[in-house]
């Protein structure tokens, strides 16, 4: 087992800029969260069931998603610097922080390109990253004893979002009632 001192840093050795890069993932995901259901809802030619996240872009305030998802992506590379500052050492170490870069990037350029053919190609890269992102994390918290607990319920959560992927991509293929509710659930 790898000595608590050389995976993490201590509290008392972290900065107030390292703890606010840390808290950059909470922050800009319940951001997204929030701008996205507050959006949708508001918007009068959009079904939330229905339609895919980005679909919010098409219409005249469309500008709005657009800078949620990249406003997003600018918070989880923020992240992933404040991760790397944290890994100091252990599984995943240094590929936790750049799949999460790759995760704020993936969200920068979403915003950049709102549903076109590579919207659709980033949205399964962004899946994919992020089911990779649990598998990761979940080996990571297997080998610390003070967080093995947490390896089962992220690995059963990569889980879950992969059966919610796949019925987003069948739903989406077949235009199916449900492709936002599925999307969401992702």
């Amino acid at each position: 087992m790898i000595p608590y001192r050389t995976i993490l840093q201590t509290t008392a050795e972290r900065s107030r800029l390292h703890t606010f890069l840390l808290c950059c993932g909470i922050i800009g995901s319940a951001l997204f969260a929030i701008v996205n259901f507050s959006f949708s809802a508001v918007s009068p030619d959009y079904d939330v069931a229905r339609q895919s996240i980005g679909e919010l872009a098409l219409g005249e305030y469309g500008w709005i998603q657009s800078a949620n998802f990249m406003v997003t992506g600018v918070f989880l590379c923020a992240f992933a610097i404040g991760l790397r500052k944290e890994l100091v050492s252990g599984t995943g170490a240094a590929i936790i922080p750049v799949l999460q870069i790759v995760l704020g990037l993936i969200m920068l350029s979403l915003g950049v390109f709102p549903v076109h053919a590579i919207h659709r190609v980033l949205l399964l890269v962004l899946f994919a990253s992020i089911m990779l992102n649990f598998f990761v994390f979940s080996r990571r918290f297997a080998a610390d004893q003070r967080w093995a607990h947490w390896a089962a319920y992220t690995n059963i959560t990569a889980i879950v979002l992969l059966i919610f992927f796949a019925l987003y991509v069948r739903s989406n293929l077949h235009h199916g009632a449900y492709t936002g509710i599925y999307q969401r659930g992702v």
